[in-house]
């Protein structure tokens, strides 16, 4: 009989003790209209990945590092947004949450209309 159940590694682990594993790394993208420039952060607002395409490079640098700069305020934005989320599925109080000054999905979605022009006049 053979089982594939590891017994020196369950030996090791007590649930008492031992730290619960890390839960997957939240990472979160914002692109540009175009798709050329897009930028990613992860749980915590730092910025973890860049996609540029060749046409965004043919922009200039000028208008590149705006767009950079640009979709990385909104990406650091959409990560607070995400932790808002985080807080109202762990049962977080809505006027704790409020307390930490983060976005609520209409005003992350403003924020996002009014960068790329798309705010009705």
């Amino acid at each position: 009989m053979t089982d594939d159940y590891d017994y020196d590694t369950a030996d090791d682990f007590d649930s008492e003790t031992d730290a619960k594993p890390a839960p997957p790394q939240q990472v979160h993208e914002v692109f540009n209209p175009d798709h050329t420039v897009g930028v990613a952060c992860d749980r915590d607002g730092e910025i973890v990945g860049l996609h540029l395409t060749d046409d965004a490079r043919e922009n200039g640098d000028t208008w590149l590092s705006a767009e950079i700069l640009k979709l990385a305020r909104l990406a650091h934005a959409k990560s607070r947004l995400g932790l808002r989320r985080e807080m109202e599925s762990n049962g977080a109080r809505s006027y704790t949450i409020d307390s930490f000054g983060l976005p609520s999905e209409a005003a992350y979605q403003a924020m996002e209309d009014e960068a790329f022009g798309l705010r009705p006049a």
